[in-house]
C-alpha cells in the first residue's frame, strides 16, 4: 500500500528538505533584517515576551502565552543563527 503522508524521518531523509532546512537561517535573515521587519519583530517581542498574566490566569491562557513566546524566541534565535 503506498503512503501518501510522508513520516517525520522519510522528510528527514529527503535531501531537499535537508538543503531547505541549513538555508532556512538565512531566510530568516532575509526576511527580518529590513526596515518593516525589524518592526514586526519588535512588536512580537512586545506582545508576547514583553507580556505578562495576572495571577488569576487560566492555565489555558499561560499555555497559549508561552507558545506564541516559544515561536518568538524561534524566529529570534533563527536570525542569530543565520547572522553567523
Amino acid at each position: 500500500m503506498k503512503k501518501d503522508i510522508l513520516g517525520m524521518y522519510d522528510v528527514l531523509e529527503n535531501k531537499d528538505f535537508k538543503k531547505e532546512l541549513e538555508l532556512m537561517p538565512i531566510y530568516f535573515v532575509k526576511t527580518f533584517n529590513t526596515d518593516n521587519g525589524r518592526r514586526v519583530l519588535e512588536y512580537l517581542v512586545s506582545v508576547t515576551l514583553n507580556r505578562y498574566l495576572s495571577p488569576n490566569s487560566s492555565d489555558a491562557e499561560l499555555r497559549f502565552l508561552e507558545g506564541q513566546r516559544y515561536l518568538v524566541s524561534f524566529i529570534k534565535n533563527m536570525i542569530k543563527k543565520g547572522m553567523k
